[in-house]
């Protein structure tokens, strides 16, 4: 019985494996689109870096279990800076699902007027992005982010 169960743990865990994933390619044409857009605009482009795109991996991650601002913990997203003790003056986060590409998730982005303020704001240094995909569910997310110095 327990050689089974061992057989239907990993047979779930190797399944789950194969229906996840995560593609950088993704997040670099995202950050580029972004970045496009705000020189095109005049404005001085996002800086990325690991710390906030771990943020924004966790972030991903959740919004697969719960479709929303609001963590599946009941706290908000930027909870998470202050955990991982990120040091911002001001953050905002955009969502979005079943995009397949940065294009795509990018254009709903710039037609959504509170998103589209978050791309377009002066007063973000920094910006963390994911995509998650996860049977065959698209999940992104961008953290825009002022942070301290």
């Amino acid at each position: 019985m327990l050689k089974i169960l061992i057989k239907v743990v990993a047979l779930l865990y190797i399944g789950s494996l194969l229906l996840y994933s995560q593609n950088p390619a993704d997040v670099d044409s995202a950050l580029k689109a972004i970045n496009d857009i705000r020189e095109n605009e005049g404005l001085y482009l996002l800086e990325t870096n690991d710390e906030i795109n771990n943020i924004a991996n966790i972030r991903a991650k959740e919004l697969a279990i719960s479709f929303s601002h609001i963590r599946p913990n009941n706290t908000r997203y930027d909870e998470l800076l202050y955990t991982h003790r990120i040091r911002v003056f001001s953050s905002d986060e955009n969502i979005a699902y079943r995009f397949k590409n940065a294009e795509t998730v990018i254009s709903y982005w710039m037609n959504s007027d509170q998103y589209k303020i978050n791309i377009l704001s002066e007063k973000f240094t920094h910006v963390g992005i994911s995509h998650y995909s996860v049977n065959g569910e698209d999940f992104w997310v961008a953290i825009f982010v002022q942070l301290r110095r």
